[in-house]
């Protein structure tokens, strides 16, 4: 994609003060734009979506301001305004889509119809017309002039068609509501796709995952598991064990084998079983391994950690990272009020979130972002809510070959992370 638009564009710095103001033309690219004033010696200026912070858009101008607090406003562009917007939102949205990990899986189908955006407070976010994807295990809603945006299905608690007003109703696990309706003759065929990658999802979950894993286990015991886990979200032992405690107790075992991390962490181990949380998914990088990982919450110290366990190939029993120190990332539970233990919710759903839609990197969800600069998490822990919050509230990571160093650096933490 490459288009041209002439127009008029202003540049100001982040004390307002005007640095450019000049005639000329808008280039779209795929990933950004270029900005160049008239004539064959002006060179303009590129500028990468990646750089873009606030993107909007007021009567007949656009708006966009930097991460570096520049600001820009293109105007003059006259009848072709409306054209205008429509390519620099596709080429943009284009950019989110993959940026923002909103793409999980291979593409299934594509509709078009109306969305509305509910807060867990029932206010509005935003609606209007849009195209729907749905991916293998996430839905895009992709506006023709705003941001698009993506529901993935690990986060969904609650879905459902309403057969007498033809619209899809999602409750995520944030408690965000979204309302897609207006698909006329596609209705039907949606409400089929939808059922379908959802049910598909979960007998792919038991039947490639868990069933390899536990097959001494009946398929309804952990299809139970898979709707609380699905794609390796963290799941309390004591969630676990109304399931099945036997099961819980094989889960322990199967997270823990092959790795000393238990017994290295056995002093900050929590007693009560609903602070601790255990996660499996299929490991999409090496055939035949499983990622497994484990969340503590400690609400005396203030925290949360979690450790992903070094992978074990099942077939072969082959330790792939054999030799690797036991790693540990501890989080602040952030609060304006209360105490901890009411609190820790909301820690866990950002590592959920954040482990999961990113394919458990660790790397983004703590290193500084001078040394994500060329990764391609650089404008995720830039715009994910959820990612930024939890980087904010980052205290330490522990890495130690043995008990009595991994407890020293431990101890460290808590003296970081401990409320004034």
């Amino acid at each position: 994609m490459e288009v041209s638009y002439n127009l008029r564009y202003q540049k100001s710095n982040f004390s307002n003060r005007v640095i450019i103001d000049k005639e000329g033309e808008i280039i779209i690219y795929g990933k950004g734009f270029r900005l160049k004033g008239k004539g064959a010696g002006d060179k303009g200026e590129l500028i990468n979506f990646s750089e873009v912070k606030e993107f909007y858009h007021k009567d007949d101008k656009i708006i966009f301001i930097t991460f570096t607090k520049d600001k820009y406003v293109l105007s003059d562009a006259l009848t072709l305004f409306d054209q205008l917007l429509l390519d620099i939102y596709k080429a943009r949205n284009e950019f989110l889509m993959d940026a923002l990990f909103m793409k999980s899986g291979k593409l299934k189908a594509e509709f078009e119809g109306n969305f509305e955006r509910l807060s867990k407070f029932a206010k509005l976010i935003n609606k209007g017309h849009a195209k729907i994807k749905l991916y293998e295990k996430s839905l895009l809603i992709v506006p023709e002039t705003q941001d698009a945006f993506a529901v993935h299905f690990d986060f969904v608690s609650f879905y459902e068609f309403d057969e007498l007003d033809y619209f899809l109703k999602i409750i995520t696990d944030d408690g965000n509501t979204l309302i897609v309706s207006q698909l006329g003759n596609d209705y039907e065929l949606f409400q089929e796709k939808m059922d379908a990658l959802l049910g598909g999802m979960y007998e792919t979950i038991v039947n490639d995952g868990l069933k390899q894993a536990f097959q001494e286990f009946h398929a309804g015991v952990l299809l139970k598991l898979a709707y609380k886990m699905k794609n390796g979200k963290g799941v309390s032992l004591k969630e676990m064990r109304k399931i099945d405690k036997d099961l819980a107790k094989r889960i322990e075992e199967f997270i823990f084998e092959n790795s000393n991390l238990k017994e290295f962490s056995k002093d900050l181990t929590p007693s009560d079983d609903s602070y601790i949380y255990f996660g499996i998914s299929r490991d999409e990088a090496v055939k035949g391994s499983f990622i497994r990982w484990i969340l503590y919450v400690m609400p005396d110290k203030n925290l949360v950690a979690f450790s992903i366990l070094p992978r074990w190939m099942e077939c072969g029993n082959k330790n792939i990272d054999a030799g690797k120190p036991c790693e540990m990332y501890f989080y602040k539970i952030i609060m304006e009020q209360g105490v901890p233990s009411e609190k820790y919710e909301d820690k866990i759903r950002e590592i959920n979130q954040a482990l999961v839609v990113l394919n458990f990197a660790k790397d983004p969800c703590y290193k500084d972002k001078r040394e994500l600069k060329h990764s391609p998490y650089q404008y995720a822990i830039r715009k994910l809510p959820y990612l930024r919050i939890l980087r904010k509230s980052f205290v330490g990571k522990i890495s130690a070959g043995d008990v009595k160093e991994f407890q020293k650096q431990a101890n460290d933490v808590f003296s970081k992370a401990k409320l004034q």
